[in-house]
C-alpha cells in the first residue's frame, strides 16, 4: 500500500480522535478508487495505523464505513479484503446507474442556456487537453477519473435538478470502484472517447432523447464490460486454487 499523501501526511497523530477516523477513510477510499488495490486484497489494519501514524482505533472506524458502503469486507476473526463483487450485482448496478445519470444528461440537454454550451465546450476542451498528457493503457493514471468527474460534473451543473443530481453522484464512487477492480484504472479507450463525444454533441444541440439514449448505451456498454471482466477474473482465481 501507498505512502501517506503529502495532504493527509501533516499532523497526522496530533489530529483529534474524529480527524483521524476521516484521515484514514480519505486514504483508503483514494486507495480503493485509484491505487493497486484488487478485489479480495487483505487490508493489514497493523500496516495502516504505521501507514496513518495513529491507533486501530480510527482505522477500524474507517473501514467499518468503506464496509457499510460496499467497498470493503471485515470478517470477525480473520481480517479485512477488498470485497470481490458478484458478477450479477455489478451488471445489475451498471442498469440503475445508466437510467439515472441517462436521464441527468437528458435533463442537461433540455435545459442548458447558449452561454452555458459555451461554458461546457470549455470543460471538454480541458478534458481534451487532459487526455492528451495522461498516459498509456497500461499505465494506471488517476488524471482520467478526476477528467471524468470534470466532465460529468459540469454535465450536472447542467441538468438543474438537484435530487437527481445527488442520487446519480452518490453511485459515482461505486462505478469508479467496479472499474478499477475489473481494469486497474479507468481509461479512455477509443469506444469511450466516442461515446462522450455523442453525448456532447447531443447536449450541445439541445437534443435531450440523444444525450439521455447516448449516456444510457455508454454505461449499459461498461457494465458489460466491467461484468465480463470481473467473470474472467474469478473463473483464473478458482483455477488456481
Amino acid at each position: 500500500m501507498s505512502s501517506l499523501p503529502a495532504s493527509l501526511a501533516s499532523s497526522a497523530s496530533e489530529a483529534p480522535p474524529v480527524a483521524r477516523a476521516e484521515r484514514a477513510y480519505q486514504y483508503l477510499r483514494q486507495q480503493l478508487l485509484e491505487g493497486p488495490l484488487g478485489p479480495g486484497e487483505p487490508l493489514s489494519v497493523v500496516a495502516l495505523t504505521r501507514t496513518l501514524d495513529c491507533s486501530r482505533v480510527p482505522v477500524m472506524e474507517a473501514l467499518k464505513r468503506l464496509a457499510g458502503e460496499g467497498f470493503v469486507d471485515i470478517v470477525p476473526q480473520v481480517g479485512c479484503r477488498v470485497v470481490t463483487p458478484a458478477v450479477d450485482d455489478v451488471r445489475d448496478f451498471f442498469v440503475l446507474f445508466a437510467a439515472t445519470e441517462g436521464a441527468v444528461t437528458g435533463f442537461a440537454a433540455a435545459r442548458r442556456t447558449p452561454s452555458e454550451v459555451h461554458e461546457f465546450n470549455a470543460v471538454c476542451a480541458q478534458v481534451d487537453a487532459g487526455l492528451a498528457t495522461a498516459r498509456p493503457p497500461g499505465e494506471p493514471d488517476p488524471s482520467y477519473r478526476r477528467l471524468n468527474l470534470l466532465f460529468h460534473g459540469c454535465i450536472h451543473r447542467l441538468a438543474r435538478s438537484p435530487v437527481s443530481t445527488t442520487i446519480a453522484r452518490s453511485l459515482w464512487d461505486r462505478s469508479d470502484f467496479y472499474i478499477k477492480l475489473a481494469f486497474g484504472s479507468l481509461y479512455f479507450s477509443r469506444r469511450v472517447r466516442a461515446a462522450h463525444a455523442a453525448i456532447r454533441a447531443a447536449i450541445v444541440g439541445g437534443d435531450a432523447a440523444a444525450a439521455e439514449q447516448a449516456t444510457r448505451a455508454h454505461l449499459h456498454a461498461v457494465g458489460t464490460s466491467v461484468a465480463q471482466t470481473l467473470a474472467r477474473h474469478g473463473e483464473r482465481t478458482k483455477s488456481e486454487v
